[in-house]
């Protein structure tokens, strides 16, 4: 009977899907000092940018000075539950409004993930957002 229980737990849990904090999560801990200038550099423009959430979507306004600064970039919506559910949108030069349908979004906890480039430099803020 024991090891008919523990057969059936182990074919459960091989079953189970493993979430990772990232799919790259060993190569992201190489560039561990490269994140570091980047968190620095960006610091100045964590302010830079409003989440606001409506009835049809969580809007991204980026205000324009940093919006005319950004050469290329894109926002992530990354969910730590279920690397699946993230959803992606590119930026553009001057862009100063994102927009996510609410359709597209599961109620639950999000990490609005703001990557750019200026003058060849990466720039990248973390903001949490959650869903109702």
């Amino acid at each position: 009977m024991f090891l008919a229980g523990s057969a059936v737990f182990i074919v459960f849990a091989v079953r189970q899907p493993v979430n990772l904090v990232h799919k790259n999560y060993y190569e992201k801990g190489v560039d561990h000092t490269e994140q570091m200038n980047v968190n620095a550099r960006s610091k100045p423009y964590s302010r830079s940018f409003d989440v606001n959430l409506n009835n049809e979507a969580l809007i991204v306004n980026i205000e324009n000075n940093l919006a005319t600064k950004i050469d290329s970039g894109n926002m992530q919506l990354y969910r730590p539950s279920d690397y699946t559910k993230d959803i992606r949108c590119k930026i553009l030069a001057g862009n100063t409004l994102v927009q996510f349908p609410k359709t597209e979004l599961i109620a639950g906890r999000y990490i609005l993930k703001f990557t750019w480039y200026t003058n060849g430099l990466r720039y990248e803020i973390d903001r949490p957002v959650n869903i109702q």
